[in-house]
C-alpha cells in the first residue's frame, strides 16, 4: 500500500466530522514539499512513518462541539501524504511556565513558584489531579487574543498544561505571541526538566500545526486539549487532533499527570518595571471583556470533566490580574501597568 493511501485512512479516522475525508470538491495545493507555501507561514513535508504508527484518539473524547463557536478548517494545506510545518516557529525566549508545586510540608503549601518574579509573570488556576480523579489530560476553551507586545524578545501566552513531578514532565498547548504580529498555535513539552519545544513532535493534521497563524480565530474560543492516549501525548485544537509527542520521549515513564494548569503568562525580556507587554487582551478582570479561559477540565481518557475549587496564583496583581469565581471559568489579563 502506498504511503498516501495509508495517510488517507489515518486522516479519515479522526476527521470524519471535520475534514470530510478528502471530499471530491476539495482542492489541494500543488506546491512542492520542500518549498514554503504561498502565504509564507508553512511548508509541506512528507507525512512521517511515525505518524502512521498509531490512530488518533476518537473525537468522541471531546465534550460538546467546539464547531459551534469556532470555524472549522475544511481544506487541506498540503497534498495527500504531506503535512504542514511552520516556516517560523522559534523556541520561546525561556521555557514554558515552571509551576513547581511545593514539596509536602513546605510552609507555603501546594502553591506553584517560578524562577524569576522580575521577568516572568503568571496568573491562573492549578488543580492536583488527585483531587479531580482524572489524570490523563487537561482541556479548556481559550479565547484567542492579539496582545500588544512591547519589546522584540517579550512573549505573551495563554496555556493549558499537564505536569508530572516538579515540572520534570510537561505537555502544553495554547497560543502565544512572540516575534510575530499575530498570535500563533503554541505546542511544547519538557523532558527531564529541560524544555524541548517541538523536538520530536509528530505532525498528523493536514491543516493545523504548531506555529500556525491564529489571526482568523481572534475573539473566538476554540478548544484545546492535551491527552495521553495509547502510548503518546496528543494535542487537540479547535475541532481535531493536531499531532503528538511519542511517549518514548519520556522513556514511557510519563503516562499521567499530577497537576493541571490553566494560565496566562508574560515574559519580559528586560525585567523592566513596569513590564508593559499585555497579557490576554490587556484588560484587567473582572471586566467582562477581559481575557477568558472557559470550561476548564481534566481528562479521564473518555471524557473531560469540569473542575471546581481550583487553586489560584497571581505573581504581581499590580501588573496582571485574575478573576476566578471557583468553578471552571476564569478571566485574566492586564497591561503590565503601562
Amino acid at each position: 500500500m502506498q504511503p498516501h493511501s495509508l495517510f488517507s485512512r489515518v486522516t479519515c479516522l479522526f476527521s470524519l466530522v471535520t475534514l470530510g475525508c478528502g471530499a471530491p470538491d476539495a482542492k489541494e495545493p500543488t506546491a512542492q514539499a520542500d518549498q514554503p507555501s504561498a502565504v509564507g507561514h508553512y511548508r509541506c513535508i512528507p507525512l512521517s512513518a511515525e505518524a502512521l504508527r498509531v490512530t488518533a484518539p476518537s473525537t468522541a473524547l471531546v465534550v460538546g462541539d467546539s464547531r459551534q463557536e469556532a470555524q472549522v478548517t475544511t481544506a487541506r494545506l498540503c497534498p495527500s501524504g504531506q503535512v504542514p510545518q511552520a516556516v517560523y516557529n522559534p523556541a520561546p525566549p525561556r521555557p514554558l511556565a515552571s509551576w513547581l508545586p511545593a514539596m509536602p510540608g513546605a510552609s507555603e503549601g501546594n502553591r506553584p513558584v517560578h524562577a524569576s518574579a522580575d521577568s516572568i509573570y503568571y496568573v491562573g488556576v492549578y488543580k492536583p489531579t488527585s483531587e479531580t480523579g482524572y489524570s490523563l489530560g487537561v482541556g479548556a476553551r481559550l479565547q484567542i487574543n492579539n496582545p500588544e507586545v512591547a519589546h522584540t524578545l517579550d512573549q505573551a501566552s495563554t496555556v493549558v498544561s499537564m505536569v508530572r513531578g516538579a515540572s520534570t514532565s510537561i505537555v502544553a498547548t495554547g497560543y502565544r505571541k512572540f516575534q510575530t504580529s499575530y498570535p500563533t498555535l503554541l505546542v511544547g513539552h519538557t523532558v527531564g526538566g529541560v524544555f524541548q519545544h517541538v523536538t520530536g513532535w509528530v505532525q498528523v493534521h493536514p491543516s493545523y500545526y504548531p506555529g500556525m497563524d491564529l489571526s482568523g480565530y481572534i475573539g473566538a474560543k476554540p478548544r484545546f486539549f492535551v491527552l495521553y492516549s495509547g502510548t503518546d501525548w496528543w494535542v487537540y485544537f479547535n475541532d481535531a487532533w493536531v499531532g503528538y509527542f511519542p511517549g518514548s520521549r519520556w522513556g514511557g515513564a510519563f503516562t499521567s499527570g499530577d497537576m493541571a494548569h490553566w494560565y496566562g503568562e508574560v515574559f519580559d525580556a528586560g525585567a523592566r518595571l513596569p513590564p508593559v507587554t499585555d497579557m490576554g487582551n490587556g484588560l484587567f478582570p473582572p471586566n467582562a471583556a477581559s481575557g477568558a479561559i472557559d470550561e476548564m477540565c481534566t481528562h479521564s481518557g473518555t471524557n473531560c470533566y469540569s473542575i471546581g475549587a481550583g487553586q489560584t496564583y497571581v505573581s504581581n496583581a499590580a501588573y496582571y490580574g485574575l478573576y476566578y469565581p471557583g468553578l471552571s471559568n476564569l478571566r485574566y489579563g492586564g497591561n503590565g501597568g503601562g
